[in-house]
């Protein structure tokens, strides 16, 4: 699993990609809809490209959880410990 701030250098990379620019000062805490301006389409091409990229899955009431870009990186980070460890053959 990465590092947290690997997490969310490659968070601010899709987001980046979405936006076309991620606005300067984005700490973890900072809201998605007031900091970012992201809007309910944003919102969902970024969390698909989250669940592509960690091969996560996340449900409807776990996307209405996700406010700030630290909740987003808490559900990476939850979600990637709970998929099972593929075995060496």
């Amino acid at each position: 699993m990465l590092n947290r701030n690997c997490l969310l250098k490659e968070l601010l990379a899709i987001i980046e990609d979405d936006l076309g620019v991620v606005p300067a000062g984005i700490t973890e805490e900072s809201n998605l809809r007031e900091a970012l301006g992201m809007d309910s389409v944003d919102m969902i091409t970024v969390i698909s490209r989250v669940e592509q990229n960690y091969r996560i899955r996340m449900s409807h009431e776990e996307l209405a959880q996700l406010v700030t870009v630290s909740d987003i990186l808490n559900m990476i980070s939850a979600k990637s410990l709970e998929q099972p460890v593929a075995k060496a053959a």
